[in-house]
């Protein structure tokens, strides 16, 4: 292999470690999935009690996603239940919509660095080191690479401070990384866009997002968590958040989202029918079917399972 071919894939190489997102274990993933939308519940690169490592499309625009904490907007201190305006916000399709359109056309000046990088880098670099040597590409495209990094970073500087105030940490890891990196200052656009949704129900963006797949069984998912709860959690902070008993609202918000797409969730609830002749028993909070020999449900600890209908 010759220098410049080993040159070009480690290049390569550093280029898609850029489009790995890691994503907290209280957070759900919302990732481009073809000309739509999906929300990662499995698959990851790895995997740890602290949180998972994603891929997504290494082409700057199509790998925009956003991570959205499950329970961050759904939680009372007093051990009440969710007040109904806060849970209507969470929930608030149209309010995710313009959230998304603002975010992005806020950002817009943003996209132009970052694909005026990628070219550089990524059409720009080559074609120079093939046709004027090492060299000559070098000082063109650390050139042009300063020039843009720096226009980049102080845009995104700007405008993420404008959009979210609160995150002065996470701006600064945005911003460090995109002055010293240009493969970063190439994601910073799709980056910038990633705790955009953050305080919304996982559902709802869901249900705004276009061209979704598999909200359905999402919701029924979560639909059955939170109606087949484990047992109240309570955070170090005094919070309790919305796996305990107080779910009822959340639980009709998600119903009355799910009959605007036209979807009945009583069904949700229904027995489903035996995989095998020998299941008799089910677990109604994640479905697992069981011989009658079992007593609780190994998937999701579960204590009381059901008959199904023969």
């Amino acid at each position: 292999m010759s220098p410049v071919q080993m040159l070009l894939g480690c290049l390569l190489l550093l280029y898609l470690s850029e489009f790995l997102v890691w994503v907290r274990p209280d957070a759900w993933l919302f990732r481009r999935r073809g000309r739509g939308w999906e929300a990662v519940t499995h698959g990851a690169l790895i995997s740890s009690s602290r949180g998972s490592l994603h891929w997504v499309y290494p082409i700057p625009q199509l790998g925009r996603a956003y991570s959205v904490r499950s329970c961050a907007p759904l939680v009372t201190t007093t051990g009440s239940n969710a007040d109904g305006p806060l849970v209507a916000a969470a929930f608030s399709v149209p309010d995710i919509e313009r959230r998304c359109q603002f975010v992005t056309h806020s950002l817009r000046s943003l996209r132009w660095a970052s694909w005026g990088l990628w070219v550089l880098i990524c059409l720009v670099c080559p074609l120079l080191l093939l046709w004027v040597g090492l060299q000559p590409m070098l000082w063109v495209v650390v050139s042009g690479s300063v020039i843009l990094m720096a226009t980049n970073a102080w845009m995104l500087a700007q405008i993420h401070a404008k959009l979210f105030s609160e995150s002065g940490d996470e701006r600064l890891r945005l911003v460090l990384s995109a002055c010293l990196s240009p493969l970063a200052a190439i994601r910073s656009w799709d980056l910038a866009h990633k705790q955009a949704l953050d305080g919304f129900h996982p559902l709802a963006v869901a249900a705004a997002l276009p061209n979704f797949r598999g909200w359905e069984c999402l919701a029924a998912a979560e639909w059955r968590r939170l109606r087949y709860p484990l047992a109240p959690v309570r955070s170090p902070d005094g919070a309790i958040i919305l796996d305990a008993p107080d779910s009822t609202k959340v639980r009709a918000a998600i119903e009355a989202l799910a009959r605007a797409r036209g979807i009945e969730p009583a069904f949700w609830d229904a027995a489903p029918k035996a995989e095998d002749p020998t299941h008799t028993l089910y677990c109604p909070r994640c479905r697992s079917q069981f011989t009658r020999q079992a007593t609780a449900c190994q998937d999701c600890r579960w204590t009381t399972l059901l008959s199904i209908s023969q």
